[in-house]
């Protein structure tokens, strides 16, 4: 039901049958109390009134009540007794609420030259409020009908949704609402998009002040707004009372930057004489939001600025997990009963799933509790055989001199700025935890000054003090790893996204197919722990009492000349085990050594364990003696002979005799035949 021109009518459509395909189309789906051809038969002959046809996009026919025959009328008012009551119900008139804020900002508000808004005659302040308290509920109605309509791939149809809304306000339905909106359609959309663009200024009538507001000129309004920014932040009232003391000649001012001096002469009216206004105006002028802003970025703190004022970015989360981690620190909520101090706190988190995968605890905030964070989560990731992640976002604070080993451990680093609580998504799960988690198994879980009553804890006082409940460290951290492990095992909050999976199945299940793999070499020369050893019998080092076995003789020709000093890095795995280290000798990796296990020298004790420590000895022993024996067989055996020499006297000079030639002799050899064979 509901009045037209203040008829009391009914809709048609509720008069009549529904149908499946359309009013009078196809099979009845709901029942009503005539057919739709009996609908039109009654129109046709003027048994009913209808007083406002159908036409027209978004419009729909109405009947008056008063008229439908009594045989139809007795069974709508057995469905609707009081029909009067229920046209009154008006899904607009529902919406509406008191817009506080506009009440308060027409309160406060004040014209240019610091007088408020008046009310001698009209109740402006109360007129508007309620204008803007309607406009409201129409905006949230206005939302549905272009949402509505997009459904449809429809444009809204403005002319029929505010000719209804101004049917609205020309009827007595808002007579609990007394405004001063346009009833015209067209005035009334006109204000809505005004409301809508500049929202409660869209109601003053700005025709007072004018000649006050030139008072304070552009010129006028920088002095006033450097004097508003002092180190003390003046009150409005003291603004004008150095403004009056600067311009008697009482005080000097002056930058304090550049060393500047301003002058009285600078700031007097066209007749040279000293501007006089009220607080008020001043308050208007440095009220005005552009002027507030630039205010309030010399008046308050960096984080306060950052946390109320600047523009914040929107993101939102990655789908797969070590997409990004994110890294923070804090305290735990009660402190050490040993030594009456916090025990601090360092997680990483994994941004998709939500999952705490790594923790670290001491009682200093320091560059250990960050690196034994990191020792943690890849103790982690080194179990599940994860990846790592590609993305690492961390603070300047205490992590500055990891930047550089971040860079080369991580495809990407993100370092967010000091005190800015709202980008680091670690800073938001901290909290997440504590409240949602902590509070429900521990009590005293909060802070004495919060706002929230369920989030205040009280404080007793005892002297000039507070008592303050404590644990002690290990407690404390055995609590922690309790809520974590809650915390990681419950349902993830976007269940729309991940049904049925908790953060923890989330993380494994969601794996970025990118990750880079775990190059433990690598990362642990950063992360890891590091002790300085040597290669002793060409076999093994000696780490944390541990011996560990190089996996090859030919290790040493990596070794620099006559140094067998190597740097050994290791990092201990859930259990607190070293299975392996890895070794660098000026800067250059080695090789990775294995545990070197022993064997019971007694037979009949062995176990396999015991075998296959000896075969893995043996076989290294056999390796360095066939490695030894090969270069000793490219070795040529080379001995020392001494050279022989023979003495000898100094030579004397003889002068040579002169040289005489004998007959050369001739041989027979025939005759020598001869004589050989008769003899």
């Amino acid at each position: 039901m509901e009045y037209y021109n203040n008829i009391l009518c009914m809709p048609a459509h509720s008069y009549y049958h529904v149908y499946a395909d359309g009013p009078g189309q196809g099979d009845i789906v709901e029942y009503n109390y005539v057919s739709y051809a009996a609908y039109l038969k009654q129109a046709y002959r003027g048994t009913i009134n209808v007083v406002r046809e159908g036409k027209g996009e978004g419009n729909y026919a109405l009947i008056e009540l008063a008229s439908i025959p009594p045989k139809y009328s007795k069974a709508i008012y057995a469905d609707y007794p009081d029909p009067e009551k229920i046209a009154m119900r008006n899904p607009l008139l529902d919406s509406i609420k008191t817009d506080g804020l506009a009440l308060q900002y027409y309160t406060d508000y004040r014209y240019p030259d610091g007088s408020p808004i008046p009310t001698e005659r009209v109740d402006n302040i109360k007129l508007w409020t309620n204008n803007a308290s309607i406009l409201n509920a129409v905006d949230m109605h206005y939302q549905q009908h272009v949402s509505a309509r997009a459904k449809q791939g429809k444009k809204p149809n403005k002319m029929a949704f505010f000719s209804n809304v101004a049917n609205v306000l020309k009827s007595d339905l808002l007579k609990a609402w007394p405004n001063n909106l346009p009833t015209n359609r067209l005035r009334l959309q006109e204000k809505f998009f005004q409301y809508r663009k500049i929202s409660y200024a869209a109601f003053i009538k700005k025709l007072k002040g004018n000649k006050n507001a030139e008072i304070i000129d552009d010129n006028l309004l920088n002095l006033l707004r450097y004097i508003s920014t002092m180190p003390t932040r003046p009150y409005n009232t003291k603004v004008v009372e150095i403004y009056k003391e600067f311009m008697a000649g009482k005080i000097e001012l002056y930058d304090k930057k550049t060393g500047e001096e301003f002058l009285p002469e600078n700031y007097l009216d066209r007749n040279g004489q000293v501007k006089v206004f009220t607080e008020s105006a001043v308050w208007t002028k440095l009220s005005q939001p552009a002027n507030q802003v630039r205010i309030d970025k010399l008046r308050l703190g960096g984080k306060d600025f950052n946390d109320t004022q600047r523009p914040h970015r929107h993101r939102h989360s990655p789908f797969f997990s070590f997409s990004k981690i994110s890294m923070d620190d804090r305290d735990l909520v009660w402190k050490d009963s040993n030594t009456m101090k916090r025990v601090k706190a360092y997680y990483s988190y994994d941004v998709a799933s939500g999952c705490r995968v790594g923790s670290a605890y001491s009682m200093d905030k320091d560059e250990a509790l960050f690196l034994d964070c990191m020792r943690d989560m890849f103790v982690f990731i080194d179990r599940n055989g994860f990846g790592i992640p590609m993305e690492v976002e961390v603070e300047n604070h205490l992590v500055n001199k990891f930047f550089v080993q971040l860079q080369d451990m991580f495809p990407y680093l993100t370092i967010c700025a000091p005190g800015n609580s709202q980008e680091k998504r670690a800073e938001h799960f901290n909290r997440y935890v504590k409240y949602q988690v902590e509070k429900n198994n521990h009590p005293g879980i909060g802070r004495w000054w919060l706002k929230s009553k369920y989030n205040r804890v009280p404080l007793d006082r005892v002297d000039d003090g507070f008592k303050q409940r404590m644990k002690s460290m290990d407690k404390l951290i055995a609590d922690d790893i309790i809520d974590t492990l809650e915390y990681n095992n419950s349902l993830h909050p976007k269940q729309d996204v991940y049904p049925g999976m908790t953060r923890m199945q989330v993380l494994v299940e969601n794996l970025n197919p990118d990750l880079p793999n775990l190059n433990k070499q690598f990362i642990y020369r950063y992360i890891g722990f590091e002790t300085a050893t040597s290669i002793q019998r060409n076999q093994y080092v000696s780490v944390q009492k541990m011996k560990y076995m190089l996996p090859h003789p030919n290790v040493l020709e990596m070794l620099a000349p006559n140094n067998r000093e190597v740097m050994a890095y290791w990092m201990p795995d859930g259990e607190g085990a070293i299975n392996e280290v890895y070794l660098y000798q000026n800067g250059q990796f080695i090789c990775t050594c294995e545990r070197l296990e022993t064997y019971n020298e007694a037979k009949a004790e062995r176990t396999d364990k015991d075998w296959a420590a000896k075969a893995k000895q043996d076989a290294y022993v056999a390796e360095f003696d066939k490695y030894v024996n090969g270069a000793a067989k490219e070795y040529a055996k080379l001995e020392i002979m001494k050279k022989q020499t023979v003495a000898t006297k100094p030579a004397r000079i003889i002068e040579p005799k002169p040289a005489t030639v004998e007959p050369e002799v001739v041989t027979d050899y025939a005759r020598k035949a001869i004589d050989d064979f008769f003899n």
